[in-house]
């Protein structure tokens, strides 16, 4: 298994966070379970199997993510650690192993109720207690969860990807001048039509390409929420030519 550069060094430098987000449209089960078998000194095979008694996989399984084992919970196969206070009770047992490890599959089946019983044991988890948690969108997940995970996009392996130098150069943020010439440019490119009407399609390709780069190199991660901000500004009319000069300032800090 190639992971991740970021899960890579917290590996293998023993920082690794209590809390983790992998988020990421593809399948992403494989690599959290091979995360987690690497954490804890044992083959992804005995997580599977449900033999190793310090690793919870609650996966995938489409059904909603409940607050308690209820009937509702039995009637969709779900056993009494597969809810949100079953993973709170389970989580503060002493571990064996190096750590307690719970892996929830998609985070987002999980409703306002369940995600709040996760809160507290989630905001303070005990010594030695890893949560690994997957989703296939997290700016769908509420704020109060994002604010208490650390994040790992996971790109598409399918996604063509190509390093753009203007891009580069435009989020490094070293060169406000260069950036305002690049937003000169997209302005102009915009307006190039016989209407000279905004064709904001230009500059939401020209985001997407940041955002894509900011994913890909872990250097700008720190500016995607304003990249996103940015582009759902431009995709509710604001002013493009402002917001991209906005949005370039705020990079140079």
């Amino acid at each position: 298994m190639n992971f991740p550069p970021k899960i890579q060094h917290w590996i293998q430098n023993d920082l690794f966070p209590q809390r983790v987000l992998f988020s990421g449209e593809q399948n992403l089960s494989e690599l959290v379970l091979a995360t987690a078998a690497q954490l804890q000194g044992c083959t992804p095979l005995e997580i599977k199997m449900g033999t190793h008694a310090d690793t919870l996989w609650i996966k995938d399984t489409g059904k909603s993510f409940k607050v308690s084992y209820t009937d509702a919970a039995k009637k969709d196969d779900q056993n009494e650690n597969e809810n949100a206070r079953g993973v709170a009770n389970w989580a503060t047992k002493k571990p064996v192993a190096p750590y307690r490890i719970i892996i929830l599959e998609g985070l987002e089946r999980a409703g306002i109720s369940a995600i709040n019983a996760l809160l507290k044991i989630i905001e303070e988890p005990p010594i030695r207690t890893i949560f690994l948690f997957t989703t296939k969108n997290h700016h769908k997940l509420l704020d109060t969860i994002l604010s208490r995970v650390t994040v790992v996009r996971i790109p598409n392996e399918s996604d063509d990807f190509e390093i753009d130098d203007e891009v580069q150069n435009f989020l490094s943020g070293k060169n406000l001048i260069a950036a305002f010439k690049t937003i000169e440019q997209l302005d102009k490119d915009s307006k190039n039509n016989p209407q000279k009407k905004i064709n904001r399609d230009i500059i939401l390709q020209f985001l997407k390409k940041c955002i894509r780069h900011a994913q890909f190199f872990s250097q700008w991660q720190q500016h995607l929420p304003i990249l996103l901000e940015t582009y759902r500004g431009i995709e509710q009319n604001l002013n493009t030519k402002f917001t991209l000069e906005r949005l370039a300032i705020h990079l140079k800090k």
